[in-house]
Order: structure tokens, then C-alpha cells, then sequence
């Protein structure tokens, strides 16, 4: 046992030591250095296994064990956006009692009219997914398929858009093979019983972009161009809540629909990765390649961060933040972006979180972000979806978005 714990400390010194740097990945931009970023892919195995040196040091009562802790509750924020364990009745907190004609806050607070109560109990519910093409080129069959309504697997996406009966769904990498993405918005609100879309492409030629669903009205909107020579997008649509009262004014919130870039992997890069998690022979020249698309990846994707952030601190009105990312919790992209934000998972979520189903490693890189003064009563992702990605769908409670 002497001599294994000779070579344990050093171990856990060593281990400490990336633990912390890749804890400090998001402070710093990849266009400063691109290396620093692919630590932070490491971050949720380096902290179990802390947690691992943690137990066995503890078990030997070890004061290597305090080392170890504080190491672990100096990167427990970190650790909590990849693990939650939020209440599953979170929601129903702070409601309200009612008694003899007043209702009551159950936090202690005095009573309050039945119309704020109502309008304090508004819920915007968001859903935020992207399509993958909705399965186009997923087998072979599917090339010969024409009528935008019967692409593969729409079925199983509509059957859930109708059963979540969100208020806005903001779509990433829609593609209609006929009719274009204006008669593609139309088929989903008609079928979805929504009453405004908004559609984005980045060429009238190419049927290819985001979509943005909402029963609310769309007042405005704008699309962000991301730089030159990218397909990636995003866009923002102001939408305007009504008010059920004359002495409140409407509600007016801005969604930000994101698709930042992604690492862009080709057919050979999936089959490295394939070959090395089976543990077959290692490939250097492949894993060469797949490291030169990461650091190229964090480098756009931190300047497309750039742009989408000035237009936020440029909003003065609440926002939701919402799309896919392409990157993880400990990272200069999601940093940057939930600066000031609430993050939906993190406040009402439940379990480990992962949002990509694809071929390389799971991880979250969709979020749903909001501003305060909203927040958030539930928090769930849907996996029997067509595309490599979940389904996110959170509810908001907007009531304090209604002021006199």
C-alpha cells in the first residue's frame, strides 16, 4: 500500500493540475490559444476521476484527501452544468395559497390581487431542436423523396411538436426538398396550430437554414450574419406576449435562434474516432486531422460568439438564448453567451444532460438560456426524435415580464 500510495500523489498532484486548467478553458479565447480548449473536452473525466483519488485517500483517512476535495468543490460549478439534481416539483415553488378572496405566497410574502397572481403564473413554453434535415440523407431511399410533408421521419418529429403544444420552437438545419423553407414554415404552423413563422436561408438558391415557430406575435426580426464562408447562422425574432389586463402592458421578449459553427467532421474523421473507441489500432495521421478541425473549430466559432454577444448587450428587454452551439458547458462559447443569463437545464433539469446522439463522444451542446427576471419551472430533452441531436423543451414563467 506504501509504495502505491508513493506513486498516488503525484498522481493526484498531476491530475489536479488539469483539473484546474481545464476548469479555467472558458475564461480564455480560443483565438488567443486553440490548444487550451481541447482540455476542457476532458474536464468530466478528470473530475470523476478526483473523485475516484477523493474516495481512496479518504478510505486510507489520508489528509490527501482535503487536497482532493478542494480540488473537486473548487470545480463544482463547472461539474454542476454537465449534473443536476433539481426537484421535479421545483416548479410549484412559490405558489400560492388562496384564502377568503387573497392568496398568500408560500415564501412568506404579504397578499397579492388575483390578477397578478394570474399573470405571475404565465408560462412561455420554448422548444429549441435541431432537425438534422429531418433525416433526409439518412438512408439512400430517401433522395427520391419530393413532397417537403413526407420527408423521412417527419411523422415522429410532428407527433411530438403536437404533443409539447410549445408557444415558440426555434428550428436549426431545416432543409425542404421541395416548395423551399417558406412553404416548409407554412406545413409545420399549420400542423403545429402556431399563428407566425419566420424563416431564415443564407441563399434564396438553397432551401436550407432555420425556422422559428411562435403563437405570438412576431414583431420584428433580423438575421446575424455569422462572417464569410460559413453555414452556420443565427437570427433573433422579437416576439410580443399579450397582456390579459388593460392596467399591465404586453410582454416583449427577444429569441435568439443559434447554430454556431461546428467542427465539421468528414466520413474519414468518424471512422478514426470509431476505430480508436473500439480500441483497434490508433491512427496519428487521422487523429492529426481530427485535432487540426477542432482547433479551427473553436477559433470561428469563438468569433461568431463575438458577433451574437455584442447583439445581446445591445438588447435592452429580456431574452431567451437558444440553438445549438456546437460546443460544451466548459467552454469560451457557453461562457461568453450565459454571461447574465440563466441556463434552463442547470436551474430545472434533472441527471446527466446530453443533447448530441451522434457518432462521436455524447455531450451538451444545446441549451436553452433566459434572462431574468424569467425563470425556469421545468426543463426536459426528448432523444425519439429524427436527428443526432435531442429535443429541448423547457417552460418559462414570464409573468414579471408584465409591468404597469
Amino acid at each position: 500500500m506504501k509504495l502505491i500510495n508513493i506513486i498516488a500523489f503525484p498522481a493526484t498532484i498531476v491530475l489536479a493540475i488539469l483539473l484546474m486548467l481545464s476548469g479555467f478553458v472558458p475564461t480564455i479565447s480560443p483565438e488567443t490559444n486553440s490548444w487550451l480548449p481541447l482540455l476542457g473536452l476532458a474536464f468530466p473525466v478528470f473530475f470523476v476521476l478526483m473523485v475516484l483519488f477523493f474516495i481512496y485517500w479518504l478510505v486510507q483517512g489520508k489528509w490527501r484527501s482535503l487536497f482532493a476535495l478542494s480540488c473537486l468543490l473548487l470545480n463544482l460549478g463547472q461539474a454542476s452544468l454537465y449534473i443536476q439534481w433539481n426537484d421535479e416539483n421545483a416548479g410549484a415553488k412559490g405558489a400560492v395559497n388562496v384564502s377568503n378572496g387573497k392568496e398568500d405566497k408560500e415564501d412568506g410574502g404579504g397578499p397579492i390581487d388575483k390578477e397578478m397572481l394570474d399573470m405571475n403564473a404565465k408560462l412561455l413554453k420554448v422548444i429549441t431542436y435541431n432537425a438534422q434535415l429531418f433525416g433526409l440523407y439518412q438512408n439512400e431511399s430517401s433522395l427520391d423523396i419530393v413532397n417537403t410533408e413526407y420527408m423521412p421521419a417527419m411523422d415522429s418529429f410532428l407527433r411530438v411538436l403536437k404533443a409539447e403544444n410549445a408557444d415558440v420552437v426555434c428550428l436549426q438545419e431545416v432543409y425542404a426538398k421541395a416548395g423551399g423553407l417558406k412553404a416548409l414554415a407554412r406545413f409545420l404552423k399549420a400542423e403545429g396550430g402556431f399563428d407566425y413563422s419566420q424563416t431564415y436561408t443564407l441563399s434564396d438558391r438553397r432551401p436550407y437554414g432555420m425556422i422559428v415557430l411562435s403563437k405570438y406575435l412576431i414583431k420584428r426580426w433580423k438575421p446575424l450574419s455569422l462572417g464569410a464562408n460559413t453555414g452556420n447562422m443565427a437570427m433573433w425574432v422579437d416576439i410580443e406576449i399579450p397582456s390579459e389586463y388593460k392596467f399591465l402592458r404586453n410582454a416583449r421578449i427577444r429569441i435568439y435562434n443559434l447554430h454556431l459553427q461546428s467542427f465539421r467532421f468528414a466520413k474519414k474523421d468518424y471512422e478514426v474516432m470509431q476505430k480508436q473507441t473500439q480500441q483497434k489500432e490508433i491512427d496519428m495521421e487521422g487523429s492529426k486531422g481530427i485535432i487540426t478541425r477542432l482547433r479551427l473549430g473553436y477559433q470561428r466559432r469563438a468569433q461568431q460568439v463575438g458577433i451574437v454577444k455584442q447583439s445581446v448587450l445591445d438588447c435592452d428587454f429580456p431574452k431567451v438564448i437558444c440553438g445549438d452551439f456546437n460546443d460544451i458547458p466548459v467552454s469560451y462559447s457557453y461562457r461568453q453567451l450565459s454571461a447574465g443569463m440563466r441556463d434552463a437545464f442547470v436551474e430545472a433539469g434533472r441527471g446527466l444532460e446530453t443533447t448530441y446522439k451522434g457518432s462521436m463522444p455524447s455531450f451538451r451542446i444545446d441549451y436553452l438560456l433566459f434572462d431574468n427576471p424569467m425563470r425556469a419551472v421545468s426543463y426536459r430533452s426528448i432523444k425519439e426524435v429524427p436527428s443526432d441531436h435531442k429535443l429541448l423543451v423547457t417552460e418559462l414563467q414570464v409573468g414579471q415580464l408584465f409591468q404597469r
